[in-house]
């Protein structure tokens, strides 16, 4: 038996954290892996000695099934580090971005690369609305501005010092290379590199490759945001010129900073840091 009213609603304030809680305690505390929450019902999914269990507070009752969760195995993560006492805020954001408030459920799970993300869905379905553990929106982006593309570089460059590259481009977003964080990585004398994209509309996209193509790093943090939309919504807005445009920043022009090379069409140019062009500057 939960220590919760049975008429309580999980989608009230602080009634998501005092459930969880409650969940935790009946599952010996074992390693969570995704938790469901909905108007009338909270599930938690565990990784026990027997494999993944999922237990469910429903009506002030807790209860597990003798069948095993049919989730595919995830990253553990810590309930106590996403913003569930920001459940009520969380929703009426999300009902906001998606247009729907209509049987709206909140999932915490693994959403890629051991990223776990809070996803808000509605039936009839709308677009997910997603949200960091902090309980921050993860915007749907115009690169256009300097907002949409200052969020868009700090989620595709997460928590690496140094880059190898930095490239957009409409379809596909921002695209980040930078070293494994573990520097000795390699596979077949390659270097194993991480590919962070993140796109307009959805999070962060981690891939591992394999690269052995000399590069030289630089630190993200002298890439200004202001500066690279400024190119992009410069470039788009060319009357003469319908194609999209393509911007690479890299150290491959010998440069002791890094350059962004701007590709619309035929067109290319290469420019400082500052947006300035460069082009006849450098080889």
């Amino acid at each position: 038996m939960s220590t919760i009213d049975p008429g309580a609603s999980p989608l009230r304030p602080g009634n998501a954290t005092r459930i969880v809680a409650d969940l935790i305690q009946a599952s010996g505390a074992a390693p969570v892996t995704k938790i469901d929450i909905t108007k009338t019902q909270v599930s938690l999914t565990v990784n026990g000695p027997d494999g993944l269990l999922t237990w469910t507070w429903s009506r002030g009752i807790v209860s597990t099934s003798d069948t095993q969760s049919t989730q595919v195995s995830s990253t553990p993560f810590d309930p106590t580090q996403f913003a569930l006492d920001k459940v009520p805020s969380i929703l009426a954001t999300a009902a906001r971005l998606a247009g729907s408030e209509s049987n709206q459920s909140l999932q915490i799970v693994e959403y890629n690369a051991g990223t776990v993300l809070m996803t808000v869905t509605t039936r009839p379905e709308t677009r997910p609305v997603f949200f960091r553990a902090d309980g921050s929106v993860i915007n749907v982006l115009d690169f256009t501005t300097t907002q949409g593309m200052a969020e868009g570089l700090k989620d595709a460059v997460g928590a690496s010092p140094l880059v190898r590259s930095i490239t957009f481009d409409p379809a596909h977003g921002i695209v980040v290379d930078a070293p494994e964080q573990n520097s000795t990585a390699s596979q077949n004398g390659k270097d194993l590199v991480i590919r962070r994209t993140r796109s307009a509309k959805l999070p962060v996209w981690s891939v591992p490759r394999q690269d052995d193509s000399p590069a030289d790093l630089f630190s993200p943090t002298d890439v200004d945001p202001a500066v690279l939309a400024a190119l992009v919504d410069a470039n788009s807005k060319d009357p003469k010129n319908s194609d999209v445009p393509k911007l690479s920043i890299d150290m491959s022009h010998g440069t002791s900073l890094p350059t962004i090379t701007v590709d619309v069409g035929d067109a290319h140019t290469v420019h400082d840091l500052q947006g300035r062009d460069i082009t006849n500057e450098v080889t």
